[in-house]
């Protein structure tokens, strides 16, 4: 009788749920799609941009639509310079490498679209003065061991070949900033582990000085990493025209291998890379950095478009390497 009465109760429930769920129909304009262009420039490489068409909200699809025959011309201080050639997905590419202080400009005529435009400048290097290093040891050690497997007439062994130290590496980025403008920077860094089959790249540090607007105890790293301060950008608001020193950290463990030994680590190096960036590129990642995507009740973001006339972004930045071998 009791499970009965359960049944009755779960299917009566059940009923209840459905009879409450309801479709709404959109009835609104399905918005034809829109030229995308995607075009971040820096003085090392070629101009390039990616072509694309918008997709409505509501689209079932997740693919975006490639724009493989589209004209694309790219400006240069006023004067057409070239056009892009098409190679694959969408992309364009020319063979114009741009030069500090020059003003780029992109003009998109696709068939039976609008067309679109987009522009930018390319931003002197950040001046670097100096960098120093200081290494904090934890006190964490673990030992390294290599492991023999048994053979006939030797049992297996597990030897201790070396041991980890954990320690973290703690910078001063000395900088130098231009007086009388608005600059906008994005720190990257790089570590590097070497290895007898190439080399691994890990992006994460701690960046927590002041202008970065993250508390103490945030990991910075790739942009899915939950931070404030997702992609590492600043402005020089508290410190324009003078110098600052930047303070960022990186947690590490050094390989210490005994004589004899075979080294799995070969070495590391850290690439420290303080970009001058533009304006429409620091506006973008900081509004992309404002998306929520692990908060339902998150307030919806507009991320900034400096496309005139379709979508998406055109930015610049240039880099100032700096490299320390560990």
């Amino acid at each position: 009788m009791n499970s009965s009465y359960k049944y009755i109760v779960f299917l009566l429930s059940t009923l209840f749920f459905i009879s409450c769920e309801k479709v709404i129909e959109f009835n609104g304009e399905v918005t034809n799609p829109m030229v995308v262009v995607n075009s971040i420039v820096t003085p090392d490489l070629a101009v390039s941009a990616q072509i694309s068409l918008s997709r409505f909200f509501l689209s079932d699809s997740t693919n975006y639509v490639f724009v493989n025959n589209a004209n694309v011309s790219l400006v240069v201080n006023g004067m057409q310079k070239e056009n892009l050639k098409f190679t694959s997905k969408g992309t364009y590419v020319g063979i114009y490498k741009p030069l500090i202080g020059d003003s780029i400009r992109l003009i998109v005529q696709t068939p039976n679209e609008n067309n679109v435009s987009c522009g930018t400048s390319i931003k002197p290097q950040s001046n670097i003065i100096s960098i120093d290093t200081s290494r904090v040891y934890s006190g964490n050690n673990t030992p390294i061991t290599d492991v023999n497997l048994p053979s006939s007439g030797h049992p297996g062994s597990i030897d201790t070949i070396g041991t980890i130290i954990g320690r973290t590496l703690k910078f001063v980025l000395k900088i130098s900033d231009i007086s009388t403008v608005q600059n906008y920077y994005r720190l990257v860094v790089q570590t590097r582990t070497y290895t007898p089959s190439g080399y691994n790249s890990d992006y994460n540090f701690s960046f927590d000085d002041i202008v970065s607007g993250n508390n103490p105890n945030d990991a910075v790293g790739p942009p899915n990493s939950l931070t404030s301060n997702k992609f590492n950008i600043f402005t020089n608001d508290t410190f324009n025209g003078k110098q600052y020193p930047l303070t960022f950290s990186i947690a590490d463990n050094k390989a210490i291998y005994f004589t004899g030994h075979y080294k799995t680590v070969q070495k590391k190096e850290v690439y420290i890379n303080l970009q001058s960036i533009s304006k429409s590129y620091f506006l973008y990642l900081q509004t992309r950095a404002s998306i929520k995507t692990n908060s339902f009740f998150a307030e919806p973001v507009q991320v900034f478009n400096n496309v005139a006339g379709g979508l998406g972004i055109m930015g610049s930045y240039t880099s100032n390497i700096v490299k320390i071998v560990l």
